[in-house]
């Protein structure tokens, strides 16, 4: 601040909104401390680097300065002045913020400028930086030219910036005093010796008992809305030595309180805006009684605690020759760097200063001195502070800061100590007092290192994890009631834990007290490698009722331990969970030591809960000083957990496997879900159910050659194969004689779904190929025809992560008759596949991935008798089909690992009957000759429809598995249009359905015949 007149308030700041649940840091920055960290001298002397090298600097935070203005377009400020900037003075607009014009010399009253870039000055490469470089600056301009404030004006101000959401104002003023010099009239802009001047033994307040009231109850409501109050101590020092002992200015008002009015420990001056008042002059004082009934009971004790005054030390760390001291405020006053510069410029504190000044010789910097300077380091570290720790209320920031300083001296003078923004984003030094650090982390998790002392207690609430670090030797307790307290360093005193809290750490403390939903857990909340390790009790545990201890296990013998150096009492109504650490293979026959207790152990857990493990026990066994935890065996298999005949079978395979396996280990510890869905993954089912797509798909080939036999005899069809070469009503039809031969193709795609079952999950397949056959009459009735065709199929099992494909070869042969009205079809084939698959298996902390190459085969028969009947408008058959279908897959073996199976060759056949009835009606489709055509028909499917599969884990003995199954009731839909295009050749389209329980597929067709 200036040395005449001002003093310096800080300003506090606020967690912008959309920070979350980590507690505020950037990436880490400043390998070094360059020539713009050190330009301002007072940046290095405050500690500020280990901030800023954790990535700590105020961003997100609004830092109100209530000053005399600024210079809006200063670099160093760019992007980071709010919107909300105001001026509360009388002389300018009220969105003008700038500086006034000194009326005497013509230079620009800089001071707010200045102010702000202790405060917020960019890091940018060029002149100096702040101590929050990112943070948000508000200015509000409500001190005029000549120095002088408004009490109106700053009082608006604060409030002001309360509702603009800041969480520290930074205050540059304050009231002048009785001077040693005083202006000569007899020449401008020198000075006299005032005749009339005393040393003072008391602080004069100037303000009216009723004014000084309205200044309390505006900052007791920044106060209530959590915001840290910053206020320069003053420069009065070198004209009242014992008077500045009480520093005064708003950061006196904490002060105020009966018994020090009674003792006159500063006195109300009653005149001090009367004409016959003269400041210069202390004859001219009036005083207001202590026993008044004006000032007897005022009492502004609210603001303890709230609020902190800054005196000003030079380079050396020394108190400056014109800063107040600390004197009664200790308690809530700090040093920090206010420059001297009776020891040259240097010694100034360099900062922003207005552009376009030409008594600067326009240069946007410049050193001054004073508390001003010396009180926005302050507020710069509290937004610094507010930003390490976003859960920190405004009195838990300004205790951090006092009880972390760098200790100077007496207290009278300096205060708590010189500002150390290092240590406090290290969280607080002491507990100073009771209840001040009852601390909602609000779901941030962050860490104190400093070593705690102090007379006052921590109560920890709210989500979020808080560790401390430090060997803490406070006395007055720790109560977690929510969220997690870690414990990495000592901290002595008692400890209890309630509600929803949880005492972790691989430290040491004192007696630990926990009672109806309080847990213990030891573990470091900090080190990933000690997880798993020991909590060390200094004293008693007492388990009470309602409370847990949980405790992690591994599999390599290393558990949770609590290390208990007195006695441990544990209510038979608290509980142990387990929990397996994560990835761990738990092995069987291990014992674990969870707690040990010098003193012994009095009491039993009433309950353990651990994991839904059906097939291990968990027993916690005791004796006179400790508590095991065992695991054993127990009498439940694995298929007594299965529901289903898959479930089963793979559940008895890998209990046979035995305990030195892999997969055994790992289902182990299963639950019984976890284990159903294991079996499930392990049981290959996906094998089995693309058979049974390969099986299904089997039609295709059959189809063909029975649709070709109608359409060469000229009978009802519902394929696109008729070459409408043989209707018997047409004039224009080359009739075919024996020997000679037609070749046809056929293209077509299918996509498909057959439904899971309890047992066997839904599968989905696609399928698209092409045939290519010929034939020729054999005689004057009989038909004998080859083919052949190439297809592939992909297939999904999306439930048991598992897809494939199977390239498809077809060969077949057909021979059909016509007697009359009777028709005889029939047909062979047989088709080879390539088939891919690849699948993958998780659960709990097995994974496998799973691929394999195999060749199989299917063979089929079938034979269809139909019945021709002739109408005026249709030709009708009524027919009935019977299909016999062997499918066998060649013997294989997974690549993969542990959970990779062995395919052991088996055949599954299926026999199905058709009857149904088909129709075909003719037309002219303007030139062309046309036939449209379509039939419905029921499948109905004998003996087991369940296609299996014998599989083995390696060269133990196999087990069974079934896949999805085949519709064994299925209704055939189908319609099509043939059209002759030639006198020999017919081109024909075609839609096919079939539509059974939990079955559906979806088939077109497209079919070219030439005749020749």
């Amino acid at each position: 601040m200036r040395r005449v007149s001002l003093q310096l308030m800080t300003t506090l700041g606020f967690l912008a909104p959309g920070i979350t649940f980590s507690q505020t840091a950037g990436a880490p920055i400043y390998p070094s401390a360059d020539a713009e960290y050190q330009k301002n001298w007072g940046v290095p002397m405050i500690n500020a680097l280990p901030a800023y090298l954790k990535g700590y600097t105020g961003k997100g935070i609004i830092v109100a300065v209530v000053d005399t203005g600024l210079d809006v377009n200063h670099p160093e400020f760019q992007g980071r002045i709010s919107s909300a900037l105001r001026n509360f003075g009388k002389d300018k607009a009220e969105d003008d913020v700038s500086h006034g014009i000194d009326k005497a010399d013509g230079s620009i009253d800089g001071h707010g400028t200045h102010v702000a870039g202790i405060i917020g000055a960019a890091r940018n490469g060029t002149g100096m930086q702040g101590v929050a470089y990112e943070s948000t600056i508000l200015p509000l301009r409500a001190i005029d030219v000549e120095s002088s404030v408004d009490g109106e004006a700053d009082e608006a101000a604060i409030d002001y910036a309360v509702q603009q959401g800041a969480k520290v104002i930074n205050g540059s003023y304050g009231p002048d005093t009785l001077n040693k010099n005083i202006p000569d009239p007899t020449k401008p802009g020198e000075y006299k010796e005032n005749p009339n001047w005393k040393e003072l033994t008391y602080q004069p307040i100037w303000s009216s008992p009723e004014s000084l009231t309205h200044t309390f109850e505006t900052l007791k409501n920044a106060v209530d809305n959590d915001v840290v109050l910053v206020f320069a101590a003053g420069n009065e020092y070198e004209d009242q030595p014992q008077a500045s002992s009480i520093p005064g200015g708003n950061g006196m008002l904490p002060l105020i309180l009966p018994v020090n009015t009674a003792n006159g420990v500063y006195k109300f001056v009653s005149n001090a805006t009367e004409d016959d008042f003269d400041m210069n002059d202390p004859k001219t004082y009036k005083f207001i009684s202590p026993d008044d009934s004006a000032v007897k009971d005022l009492d502004f004790s609210e603001l303890s605690g709230a609020v902190i005054a800054v005196v000003a030390v030079d380079k050396n760390g020394k108190i400056t020759n014109y800063s107040n001291h600390c004197g009664a405020m200790y308690e809530w006053c700090l040093a920090a760097p206010g420059g001297d510069t009776d020891n040259g410029p240097e010694g100034g504190i360099n900062s922003t200063w207005p552009l376009g000044d030409a008594k600067n010789n326009n240069n946007p910097y410049q050193s001054d001195e004073g508390t001003s300077m010396a009180s926005p380091h302050v507020a710069g570290a509290a937004a610094v502070v507010r930003s390490a720790f976003p859960y920190f209320t405004a009195q838990q920031t300004i205790e951090t800061l006092l009880t972390t300083t760098t200790t100077l001296g007496e207290k009278e003078i300096y205060g708590m100590g010189l500002l150390n923004l290092g240590n406090a984003i290290n969280g607080p030094g002491t507990f100073r007092y009771k209840g001040v650090f009852d601390v909602d982390t609000q779901g941030y998790s962050s860490v104190w290192s400093n070593s705690i002392s102090g007379e006052g207690d921590l109560t920890k609430r709210g989500q979020g994890v808080l560790t401390l670090t430090g060997n803490n030797t406070y006395t007055g307790g720790t109560s977690v009631v929510g969220g997690t307290l870690g414990i990495e360093g000592n901290t002595a005193g008692s400890v209890s834990v309630s509600e929803r809290g949880v005492l972790a750490g691989a430290g040491v403390v004192g007696t630990v007290t926990l009672s109806n939903g309080g847990t213990i857990s030891p573990g470091s909340t900090l080190d990933a490698t000690k997880v798993l390790s020991a909590l060390k009790v200094a004293g008693d545990l007492i388990q009470g009722a309602g409370s847990s201890y949980l405790a992690q296990i591994a599999d390599d013998g290393r558990s949770d331990l609590i290390d208990v150096s007195g006695k441990a009492t544990i209510s038979d109504t608290a509980a142990v969970v387990i929990q397996p650490d994560a990835g761990s293979k738990l092995e069987l026959n291990r014992r674990y030591t969870l707690l040990t207790a010098a003193g012994g152990v009095d009491g039993r857990y009433g309950s353990v809960m651990k994991p839904d493990t059906l097939f291990v026990n968990m027993n916690l066994v005791y004796d006179a000083r400790n508590m095991f935890l065992d695991l054993a065996r127990s009498s439940t298999a694995f298929e007594d957990v299965a529901d289903t005949h898959n479930q089963r079978t793979t559940g008895r395979a890998i209990e046979n496997l035995g305990s030195d396996n892999q997969l055994y280990q790992n289902v182990l510890f299963l639950s019984g879900d976890q284990a159903r869905n294991a079996f499930d993954q392990l049981s290959g089912e996906a094998h089995a159910s693309i058979h049974a797509g390969l099986i299904e798909d089997s039609h295709f080939l059959r189809d063909t050659e029975n649709e070709r036999l109608r359409d060469a005899f000229g009978t009802s069809s519902s394929r696109p194969t008729s070459s409408l070469s043989y209707r018997s009503n047409g004039n224009d039809q080359v009739p075919e004689v024996p020997g000679e031969v037609t070749l046809w193709g056929k293209g077509f795609g299918a996509w498909s779904r057959i439904n899971g079952n309890d047992n066997a999950a839904s599968l989905r397949r696609n399928t698209g190929g092409f045939f290519l056959g010929g034939d020729r009459l054999v005689g004057q009735s009989w038909r004998l025809g080859v083919m052949a065709g190439y297809s592939h199929t992909s297939v999904r099992v999306r439930d048991r992560n598992a897809s494939g494909s199977s390239d498809n070869f077809h060969l077949g042969l057909y021979v059909g008759t016509s007697q009359g009205a009777w028709r005889l079809r029939s047909g062979l084939g047989y088709t080879w596949h390539r088939i891919k698959t690849d699948r993958s298996v998780a659960f709990g902390s097995f994974s496998d991935k799973l691929s394999s190459r195999y060749d199989a085969g299917t063979f089929q028969a079938f034979g269809e008798l139909g019945y021709r009947l002739e109408t005026r408008v249709a030709a009708i058959e009524p027919y009935a089909n019977l299909s016999y279908v062997r499918f066998k897959a060649d013997r294989f073996t997974e690549d993969g690992g542990a959970a990779a199976l062995t395919n052991h060759a088996k055949a599954n056949s299926n026999t199905y009957t058709t009857i149904g009835l088909r129709a075909t009606s003719e037309f002219a489709l303007g030139k062309v000759d046309a036939q449209v055509h379509g039939g419905i028909g029921w499948r109905h499917a004998f003996g087991r429809v369940y296609p299996k599969a014998d599989f083995s884990f390696g060269d133990q003995p196999s087990f069974n598995v079934q896949g999805v199954p085949i519709a064994r009731n299925a209704a055939v839909l189908e319609a099509g249009l043939d059209m002759k295009i030639g006198k020999t050749s017919t081109l024909g389209i075609a839609y096919q359905g079939q539509f059974g329980s939990g079955a559906r597929e979806h088939s077109l067709q497209a079919r070219l015949a030439l005749r020749f």
